[in-house]
């Protein structure tokens, strides 16, 4: 299998620094079949099909200033990292084309585990290329690491585009990384909690193999101790045998309780001592000995952190609540979509016929943008499922707009009837202020512009949508 061969134009003797990385290259019994050259969108350059029987495939980047690496990094992350799907045998990097700053991005991206396994960096002279040797491990390498090995797991970019979702990240790969110390993650519901939990948190704590996980609505108090707890044989009626709690299963890895809110009152009594040292010690129900465990702890909740307060146990939230992060909802993080769409599609897609990449449209991306996606990626998988329902072969605006137009049509019968099952009468009136205060601000564009349309204050609208 033929490899590629990736790097910057040099302005000056540019091809020949090409010509001559090929021949060593080639002398060392490294065949590349492809070059994707990366060119200043200014530069007139002209470039030929092919150097010493390699393809070269320019590529044209827009960028204005050459030495400033924050310019460079968003444009390689842009405009180059998706074609790198295309690659088939091995990639190769030429760091020395280009300014400082080109090569500096190249090695950062590097460390952060940007390239595929294998990828080889190499330092072009006049009369000699030299390997290069940077193997720099970051929790960025170790996501992206396992995020290759079980690609169909869709999670989240470990490097946003989104301001909102960006400090989210970064807030979650800071606490995660503290040992022994709860974590609590906030965030409305179909934010991706769970799958974040199972992938990336696991990873930064080093316990990516072992998540308990207990889903805590609908369980009466008996039925939750049991299950968390465990039992000795005879501790009750029907107690044939003794049965691990899931303490006892998380233990060596993460216990996580997701929508901790809903355990019942004396229960989360109970795991008050239980996660008030690095002990974990508790008792099974009927045992007269205690059991100390080793778990990382992560609970989820929906709701915001002061409705949280009010639901559960005061002590129990004070031990929960030291590192918290709350992820932003979908609607906050557009930038985010286009990324987050293709990763649901590949999730949903289980007919080798559907198309690989995700199908996109200038009517998708302008529903994307104005969609209130109350149901955050919940929405986007419901939009997944009616383009594979309407899938033609051949035809793909045809059905990608006749998918468009039943999700747009249910977007909002969707969002009412989500209202009108939740809660009490308060709860879903707060709701329904939070739905108009999102949805105005979509259609109009900002919060600004929202206020007028309603005749109220900027400040009365974030503080429906607050939590929402």
């Amino acid at each position: 299998m033929s490899d590629t061969l990736l790097c910057w134009h040099a302005e000056r003797a540019g091809l020949d620094v090409l010509e001559g990385a090929l021949g060593k290259l080639a002398e060392r019994g490294i065949q590349i079949s492809r070059v994707m050259y990366l060119i200043q969108a200014q530069s007139h350059a002209r470039i030929p099909p092919s150097i010493n029987d390699a393809r070269v495939e320019p590529i044209r980047i827009d960028l204005v200033d050459p030495t400033r690496h924050q310019l460079i990094y968003e444009a390689i992350q842009e405009q180059v990292l998706p074609r790198l799907n295309t690659v088939a045998g091995r990639l190769h990097l030429n760091l020395s084309p280009g300014t400082p700053a080109m090569h500096s991005v190249w090695l950062i991206l590097h460390a952060g585990g940007v390239f595929a396994p294998g990828t080889r960096l190499w330092s072009s002279q006049p009369d000699r290329l030299d390997p290069v040797q940077f193997e720099v491990s970051t929790y960025l390498a170790e996501i992206r690491r396992h995020q290759r090995l079980d690609p169909k797991v869709p999670s989240y970019n470990p490097e946003a585009r989104s301001a909102a979702r960006r400090e989210a990240m970064n807030s979650l790969f800071r606490y995660a990384r503290v040992t022994g110390a709860p974590l609590l993650i906030l965030g409305e519901r179909g934010t991706g909690k769970s799958r974040l939990v199972e992938t990336q948190v696991a990873t930064l704590k080093q316990r990516p193999n072992k998540v308990v996980t207990l889903a805590c609505g609908g369980l009466e108090s008996t039925l939750a101790e049991s299950l968390l707890f465990g039992h000795v044989k005879g501790a009750f009626t029907g107690a044939a045998q003794e049965r691990k709690g899931l303490l006892a299963q998380a233990n060596g890895g993460i216990l996580f309780l997701d929508e901790i809110q809903d355990l019942p009152r004396p229960v989360q009594r109970q795991l008050v001592r239980v996660f008030q040292d690095r002990q974990r010690r508790y008792r099974p129900i009927g045992s007269d000995k205690e059991i100390s465990v080793d778990f990382e702890l992560v609970c989820a909740s929906n709701l915001p952190m002061g409705q949280l307060r009010e639901r559960l146990d005061e002590d129990l939230c004070d031990r929960l609540s030291h590192l918290c992060v709350s992820l932003p909802a979908l609607r906050d993080c557009r930038e985010d979509l286009h990324e987050d769409w293709q990763r649901v599609w590949g999730d949903c897609r289980v007919d080798a016929d559907l198309p690989v990449t995700a199908p996109w449209s200038n009517a998708l991306a302008k529903r994307l943008a104005e969609h209130p996606l109350t149901g955050n990626l919940r929405d986007l998988q419901r939009l997944a499922a009616l383009c594979m329902a309407w899938f033609e072969p051949g035809n793909e605006a045809h059905w990608l707009d006749k998918a468009l137009q039943q999700w747009s049509g249910a977007a909002h019968d969707s969002s009412t009837a989500e209202l009108i099952s939740m809660g009490s009468r308060e709860e879903q009136t707060k709701y329904f202020h939070a739905e108009l205060a999102l949805r105005t601000k979509a259609t109009e564009g900002s919060w600004k512009a929202a206020a007028k349309a309603l005749d109220c204050s900027v400040k009365t609208l974030q503080r429906d949508a607050e939590g929402y």
